[in-house]
């Protein structure tokens, strides 16, 4: 999946995964043709829509408790952990806010082959 993954090293713990604070939207969908990235590669594909919530914040941004809320949406990485920070949604639901980041921090760039034979998986 790199719809989330333009921005290296942005989580303080690589077991975080929800909202995360500094990502950017990576590569852009697209299947790699005559590639000598690597030859087991055959596309890079945003698995989840850029903006969907990964999930919500113990408070909802309209102030309800989230029914849904999974501990990992309050890990010091996600958005909405921070006091000056929005609230974020339920999983799925539209987060404006994260999308935003995403945008801001994008690195779209087109695909380069490696230096060496090392394999990064995406």
């Amino acid at each position: 999946d790199t719809g989330r993954n333009g921005v290296g090293d942005m989580r303080n713990d690589c077991s975080n995964w929800c909202n995360i604070r500094g990502a950017g939207a990576g590569l852009a969908s697209a299947a790699v043709q005559n590639s000598s990235v690597v030859s087991v590669v055959d596309a890079f594909f945003w698995l989840k829509t850029p903006g969907e919530s990964d999930g919500c914040t113990s408070t909802l941004p309209d102030g309800s408790t989230c029914a849904r809320f999974d501990s990992m949406c309050s890990s010091s990485d996600s958005i909405g952990s921070a006091p000056t920070e929005p609230r974020a949604p339920e999983a799925g639901k539209w987060f404006d806010f994260q999308v935003k980041q995403l945008a801001a921090n994008a690195k779209l760039q087109s695909v380069t082959a490696p230096s060496t034979a090392s394999f990064v998986v995406v």
